[in-house]
């Protein structure tokens, strides 16, 4: 293990599977003992290039899982690395998604896009976890886009969840349209708990709805995607009002963050 000093400790492990999730899109499968929580996230590190906040998609006995997208010099050499490969990260970092918070209760977790990413490990614990009732939405622009497709059948079998394409696809029987007409056909109680990530504009839209059916703001929790760069809270880049999405977040309680998240400028 290498280590740069305090605060930052750089950590390596070898890249012990691979999955190509979709174009430009992998799932790395690490191999650590490092401890993490989910909701948390980590740096991850190219030498030379700089590095990037990367949710922790999940984690199992030896290893975390890290889904990328390759949108810049430093995640786009992350997606080049193969099985037997090292990866070098920084963290974790974050807070944690507050799952207790939904004992007893209904949970609903909305994602898109890549959003799925940070809530498919909360959505595992949760199968395990003394929630009443369990669903979850998630919304992909497309076929070709979809994250974790060899995990549906199981998911579904434990949870009612639900996927909603945003266009038609030959190879694709299910429904097509916003992740809002999923949201609409609900009946879901005034003390529902619900976790979300994905495009802002989505987000917005589902905390409206879910307003007009009767769900506290301060019930729903929303995971934000900003552009973290120091994750210690000194650079400044990632702030939302008064909060560093790095190190108060990046999950938010959504009455906290209202009044930042929704001006325009945002």
């Amino acid at each position: 293990m290498l280590v740069c000093g305090s605060p930052y400790n750089l950590k390596e492990g070898l890249v012990v599977r691979l999955i190509r999730e979709c174009e430009n899109v992998y799932t790395f499968h690490i191999a650590t003992e490092e401890s993490a929580q989910p909701g948390q996230y980590n740096m991850l590190y190219a030498f030379g290039m700089g590095e990037a906040p990367i949710t922790i998609a999940s984690k199992g006995e030896g290893y975390i899982v890290h889904t990328v997208r390759a949108v810049g010099d430093v995640t786009r050499h992350i997606d080049q690395l193969k099985e037997g490969d090292r990866l070098y990260w920084r963290g974790p970092y974050g807070n944690i998604w507050e799952l207790e918070k939904a004992f007893g209760r209904t949970l609903l977790l909305i994602s898109g896009g890549l959003g799925l990413a940070a809530t498919r490990w909360v959505f595992e614990e949760a199968l395990r976890s003394p929630v009443r009732r369990l669903l979850h939405l998630y919304g992909s622009k497309d076929y070709e886009n979809l994250l974790y497709p060899y995990l549906y059948e199981d998911w579904s079998s434990k949870a009612e969840f639900h996927i909603i394409l945003g266009r038609s696809h030959p190879h694709w029987k299910g429904r097509v349209g916003l992740i809002t007409e999923l949201i609409e056909e609900l009946e879901l109680e005034e003390d529902t708990v619900v976790f979300t990530c994905g495009p802002d504009p989505m987000v917005k839209a589902c905390v409206k709805l879910l307003e007009r059916k009767g769900i506290h703001p301060e019930n729903i929790y929303a995971s934000l995607e900003r552009h973290m760069k120091c994750s210690v809270g000194t650079c400044g880049h990632c702030m939302i009002g008064p909060y560093f999405v790095c190190k108060d977040g990046p999950i938010f309680r959504y009455d906290l963050i209202r009044e930042y998240f929704e001006r325009e400028e945002v």
